[in-house]
């Protein structure tokens, strides 16, 4: 069946929200609140400590976050990563940003993408926004535009952040909206500009029920149009296609672990069901990734040293499979910033912290400062075993040769443990866990263990 799409569009605080909502229910609709959308992403960028104006760090924060966006006929409802968040995103500290997330011309194209997407399998849908019936839905059945007088809005404002507890200047107020107005009307991609079919009312002395009565009249007035979505299934398949590709790309690592390797993961019970998660394993080989990854059902992000994005299609391959390029032996602010965004969204991030491929097979002190991003982003840690690796593929050889590899997951170092050690403490504590789990694993399969010095006794006493 075909939708039936109204848009109504408007600046802030004219009542298009509060119209549409009552619209949706007078006439059996479901409510699209579109500016929720744009607060949510500003809320997960927030959350993150972004930098609101780096569009490209809004757009992974867009892509590797499970928004939920739930609509019926009276509310637009918004969860971000399982957590529901419809009341926290009008927090006023979050309104006022978030005209950064609304400037980004590529956070809005995937927007407009989402809301197009959300409209295809609803009868009738009633949506509001700034650029609803001039950009997301152009081919809209009815389309309305309300305005009002700046005083009135910015006293609707005030009477609605006052009914939800927040004290705030009326002159402050206004001067907020009056910013907004010029920043929406004067952006280069979705201005808030009436569209050239709409029907524009102002609302200045009306109440929403007035207004509500308008549009149903306007509504009678004109013939039912059908809304056809176009280029709805590719839109569809560029939204879902990143994450598409991460999972064929593991399949196809899969297949080839299958065939050139035997493959035993242990201790996959100890990975987080939910929430964030620092992988921190031991590198023996270019591989080691694959082994990290194929045995899990979480989606991973990868750190590598930046010189491998160099050449342009690896850089590209690398990054559509969720590699951060990081500076060595640098503070690569930028990627730190990225790698906390991530654990604090609930992806779960692996690392080698030895910094470069073993020589001998053997693990070597591991570099401090990874539990910085474990501790600001309030995740656990997993240790990580990798074992034959070096074995199939050591430094010196161009390729590798097909053998048996052992994945081992330790047991979690929850973040509480984390917040009383310091960087360096846990770097020493983990490099001796792994050595530790090296020796027992190697003494499993019948291989001559890694002769190590004597190691702490705290190490030694996480395997009692």
């Amino acid at each position: 069946m075909a939708n039936l799409v109204i848009t109504i569009d408007g600046p802030a605080a004219s009542g298009k929200s509060t119209v549409a909502r009552l619209l949706a229910q007078r006439i059996g609709a479901n409510f699209l609140d579109t500016g929720a959308m744009y607060r949510a992403v500003t809320l997960a960028a927030v959350k993150a400590g972004l930098d609101l104006e780096d569009e490209e760090e809004l757009i992974k924060v867009l892509d590797d976050s499970k928004f939920n966006f739930r609509i019926d006929k009276t509310m637009t409802s918004i969860s971000i990563d399982g957590l529901d968040v419809t009341e926290e995103i009008r927090k006023p500290d979050i309104t006022a940003n978030t005209y950064y997330i609304a400037s980004s011309p590529k956070v809005r194209a995937k927007l407009v993408q989402m809301q197009r997407v959300i409209a295809t399998d609803k009868t009738k849908i009633v949506t509001e926004g700034r650029d609803q019936g001039s950009v997301a839905f152009p081919e809209a059945a009815v389309k309305f535009y309300l305005t009002a007088s700046l005083d009135e809005r910015a006293r609707r404002r005030l009477n609605e952040l006052r009914d939800k507890g927040y004290e705030e200047n009326s002159e402050t107020i206004k001067a907020a909206i009056e910013a907004r107005d010029k920043s929406d009307s004067g952006r280069d991609v979705g201005p808030l500009v009436p569209p050239k079919d709409a029907v524009i009312i102002d609302t200045t002395n009306l109440t929403a029920e007035e207004v509500v009565e308008q549009l149903i009249g306007r509504l009678k007035k004109r013939p039912t149009l059908e809304f056809k979505p176009s280029r709805i299934w590719i839109e569809i398949i560029q939204i879902k296609g990143q994450k598409i590709w991460y999972w064929l790309a593991r399949w196809a690592c899969r297949l080839l672990c299958l065939f050139a390797f035997h493959l035993r993961f242990y201790g996959t019970e100890n990975i987080p069901d939910k929430g964030g998660f620092l992988l921190v394993s031991n590198h023996q080989s270019y591989l080691d990734p694959i082994f990290c990854g194929v045995g899990l059902k979480r989606h991973l992000f990868y750190l590598a040293r930046d010189s491998l994005f160099d050449n342009r299609f690896f850089g590209w391959l690398l990054g559509s499979v969720n590699t951060i390029p990081v500076k060595r032996d640098k503070a690569d602010l930028s990627s730190i910033r990225k790698v906390i965004a991530k654990l604090s969204m609930g992806q779960g991030v692996c690392l080698f912290p030895e910094g470069t491929r073993s020589i001998d097979g053997k693990i070597a002190p591991f570099k401090a400062g990874f539990g910085l991003l474990a501790r600001r982003a309030k995740v656990a840690v997993v240790p990580v075993l990798i074992d034959g690796a070096f074995e199939c593929w050591p430094r010196h050889r161009r390729i590798f040769t097909p053998g048996s590899i052992v994945v081992c997951f330790g047991r979690t170092i929850k973040a509480e443990q984390l917040n009383k050690m310091s960087d360096r403490d846990l770097a020493k504590y983990l490099t001796d866990k792994l050595k530790i789990m090296q020796c027992q694993c190697r003494t499993k399969q019948g291989k001559i263990s890694y002769d190590y010095q004597p190691l702490s006794a705290e190490a030694i006493g996480i395997e009692k």
